[in-house]
């Protein structure tokens, strides 16, 4: 027996008692439909949160930055290079202990990892 067969079984069942008294009594049925799985409000929070999540990535892992750092959480490209000195020690690229790899102190050319943020600077700001 299906769901409507047994609600129209007891809604004849219902009348049915109530013509036996001689009673005339009204039968009232409220249907309730549940209803399964997510709602639109639920469907909504996990849409919002989606582009959150993309918009805050995007952000991360951009390469742009306000700060001229290359940005981006992973970095971004090195500013050696450009002819500019980034890092306002007076020195600019070929000259700047920024360009040059630690372990290798000649200059190879521009590098997209090496930034001239003036962590690599010779003590006292000397060349």
């Amino acid at each position: 027996m299906t769901v409507d067969e047994a609600a129209q079984s007891a809604i004849a069942d219902a009348s049915a008692d109530t013509s036996v008294d001689g009673i005339n009594r009204t039968v009232t049925v409220e249907v309730v439909h549940k209803q399964e799985g997510f709602g639109t409000a639920a469907w909504t929070v996990i849409g919002m949160f989606l582009v959150v999540a993309a918009v805050g990535s995007w952000f991360m892992l951009s390469g742009d930055s306000a700060n001229g750092d290359g940005g981006g959480l992973f970095g971004g490209g090195g500013n050696c290079g450009d002819g500019i000195d980034n890092d306002n020690d007076g020195l600019t690229d070929r000259e700047d202990g920024d360009c040059y790899d630690q372990v290798n102190p000649e200059w190879n050319g521009y590098k997209s990892g090496h930034m001239e943020d003036g962590r690599n600077d010779p003590p006292g700001g000397e060349s």
